[in-house]
């Protein structure tokens, strides 16, 4: 039987196409399969790319590649490849997996689409801006006691997540 082997994959970060550039994340990509030969072993190679420079990504200097064996129990099915690495750098970017099929080191398909929507994550560029006001007013006398409002703005973080946000008074003329 001849087969013509395929792939897709639908990259996400917690199960969302969205995530903060905080730290150490994982992108799981789920590689879809068909047209395999049940029982043999195959090697996915993963990389991830800077969708900006259609380029590797590079973190601290270093590709962010992935390779892993496995066994088609079926012609069809899908595997998990994680990626996880450091996302501290890459607010407002977005990061496309390529994915590539081998057996016995000869490539038997690739999906590799830098505008394909369901390889992509992006990362938020987190803002914040604020607006101090004492009952209302930018200015007041300095009559004992006042409490000032700060209105915090926010941009670029995600929907359901908990964030601290710290303020500190400063001394303009200092």
């Amino acid at each position: 039987i001849f087969r013509n082997p395929k792939i897709g994959t639908t990259a996400t970060v917690d199960g969302e196409k969205t995530a903060d550039p905080l730290g150490k994340v994982t992108i799981v990509d789920i590689v879809t399969y068909t047209g395999l030969t049940p029982g043999k072993t195959y090697k996915l190679s993963g990389t991830l790319m800077d969708k900006s420079t259609k380029e590797k990504l590079l973190v601290d200097g270093k590709e962010i590649t992935v390779t892993a064996l496995f066994t088609a129990p079926k012609a069809e099915g899908s595997i998990k490849i994680p990626f996880t690495f450091d996302a501290s750098g890459l607010a407002g970017k977005s990061v496309v997996v390529f994915e590539t099929l081998y057996r016995d080191d000869m490539e038997l398909a690739v999906h590799a689409d830098i505008d394909d929507e369901g390889q992509t994550v992006d990362f938020g560029k987190p803002d914040i801006k604020t607006t101090a006001t004492i009952d209302g007013n930018k200015a007041t006398d300095p009559l004992g006691e006042v409490t000032i409002i700060d209105t915090v703005e926010y941009t670029g973080k995600k929907k359901k997540k908990t964030y601290n946000v710290t303020g500190v008074l400063m001394d303009k003329s200092t």
